[in-house]
């Protein structure tokens, strides 16, 4: 059994709820405030800039929602099923629990990493908006 196998074990038998959302479905939208973080046990989810854009896919064994549990603000992005998936909840108190009893180093890894993505998010929806209109121009000038 691989790491990823392990982790899926152990958090399937910790008791978390797990709930199912059909392809489409939206789990949260941008501005909610969190309530849970999530832990993709089967299936795909996106998220999505407040703009629309897709900045990213998660996928089977990783988490999502965590950034906005973990600091208590508002969701800066929606997520939506990608397929057919089912989830299990984090509540938000038990993950903001777990982190801050971890390890010192631990913690600054995690504020870094979470700066770095909350910047890549904004980014990216910078550049999806500028391509966007970048090929509106293109579509116009070739009518």
């Amino acid at each position: 059994m691989n790491e990823i196998d392990n982790t899926i074990q152990n958090l399937t038998n910790s008791g978390l709820e797990q709930i199912s959302y059909a392809k489409g479905e939206i789990i949260y939208e941008f501005n909610e405030n969190p309530k849970f973080a999530y832990f993709v046990y089967t299936g795909k989810v996106n998220i999505i800039s407040k703009s629309g854009y897709n900045l990213g896919v998660v996928n089977e064994g990783e988490l999502f929602g965590e950034i906005s549990s973990l600091f208590n603000k508002e969701h800066s992005v929606s997520a939506e099923a990608a397929s057919e998936c089912r989830l299990l909840v984090i509540e938000k108190d038990l993950f903001y629990k777990k982190v801050q009893s971890a390890d010192p180093i631990i913690k600054a890894v995690i504020r870094t990493i979470t700066g770095r993505l909350n910047d890549m998010n904004e980014k990216t929806e910078k550049i999806w908006k500028e391509l966007h209109f970048l090929s509106s121009i293109k579509s116009e000038l070739n009518d």
